[in-house]
């Protein structure tokens, strides 16, 4: 049975080569969607492939993986656990299971609990695009969980510690298209930092008070292309990086960050634990700083606040800092820039 339930994957990530086993089931649906638009029917002779598995926990099959002269790594901020051995690290995570990464050979294997408290689409996260971002950027291809959107040849990639589902249908509404909404592929090309889509998810916004006890974990998540015909875009070039800041407040603002701590702010917020953080691989945040303005916002509550921000940082006569009103000020101006958009 578990062969028959086995599937194989070739897929071509924005032209690297990648094979998935995947021998979860649950997990098919979730990878499907993701991995859907790499799919290929073979891969290039003489490319260096990264191969990736998805199994079932075992206890005796994984303790034959594990080192025990493996070291912590410190991860601050993350509720997971991290051990290296050389170039073998090993992801250690109660809520979901494990993952053995080596990145010298450019491989990966995950085991999955049989009952994980984590929902389908946060495991196959952990599981799959987590140690495929890690293999693929010494390859100059850095997957992160970040959204990108652009409009009118203006891209930005927006790095935040919460839900955006608000603010994407937003910016959506007033004819920005979305190159990631929970994901992006970013990779230098000539000189500029491009943005490559990625497909993915958000998870709704709703009230607790209002959640649906009976609501499965698959309809908490939505992909707004899917829900917004042609609002996808392939590529773009990042021209601007958005910080923003935890929590909300009553007034929304956002400051210009100054060249000489563009890359400390960005490094701090930085979304995703990497693995061997400062080889030249792992410079990222540095070349984001240089090549393009960098920004740090607070959001309000009102989603649509984020699109008069963006407004104010496209426009070339903008100061180093804009402050929006109290939302019931800040209603009219945005209302009026959704009406001309739409």
């Amino acid at each position: 049975m578990k062969n028959r339930a086995a599937t194989h994957r070739k897929l071509a990530v924005h032209g690297l080569a990648v094979e998935l086993l995947n021998e979860v089931p649950s997990l098919g649906e979730q990878a499907s969607h993701w991995l859907h638009p790499f799919e290929a029917d073979a891969l290039p002779d003489g490319i260096a492939c990264t191969t990736g598995q998805i199994r079932t926990y075992d206890p005796a099959e994984v303790m034959r993986h594990l080192s025990p002269t493996a070291v912590p790594v410190a991860t601050p901020g993350q509720l997971l656990e991290l051990y290296q051995e050389g170039e073998r690290f090993w992801l250690v995570d109660d809520r979901w299971g494990l993952c053995e990464i080596n990145v010298l050979k450019s491989t990966w294997r995950s085991w999955i609990l049989p009952h994980p408290t984590l929902d389908p689409v946060r495991v196959a996260e952990m599981a799959v695009l987590w140690p495929l971002a890690q293999l693929l950027r010494p390859k100059g291809l850095y997957l992160l969980p970040a959204a990108a959107a652009a409009r009118g040849g203006f891209g930005i990639l927006i790095i935040a510690p919460f839900n955006l589902e608000g603010e994407l249908r937003a910016l959506i509404h007033a004819g920005y298209n979305l190159v990631g909404q929970r994901w992006v592929a970013v990779r230098e090309d000539g000189g500029r930092i491009e943005m490559l889509q990625m497909p993915g998810e958000v998870e709704r916004e709703s009230s607790p008070r209002l959640r649906d006890t009976a609501m499965g974990p698959a309809s908490r998540w939505v992909d707004l292309t899917s829900e917004h015909c042609g609002i996808g875009q392939p590529h773009a070039f990042c021209d601007a990086v958005l910080v923003i800041e935890p929590g909300r407040r009553l007034n929304a603002h956002v400051t210009e960050v100054a060249a000489q701590r563009a890359t400390d702010t960005i490094r701090r917020a930085w979304p995703i634990t990497e693995l061997h953080p400062f080889r030249k691989h792992g410079q990222l945040p540095m070349k984001l700083s240089q090549r393009c303005r960098s920004w740090q916002a607070q959001l309000s509550r009102r989603p649509e606040d984020l699109l008069v921000l963006l407004d104010s940082i496209r426009s070339p006569k903008c100061s180093a800092m804009v402050t929006l009103p109290s939302a019931s000020l800040s209603a009219a101006p945005a209302s009026g820039a959704m009406k001309m958009a739409m």
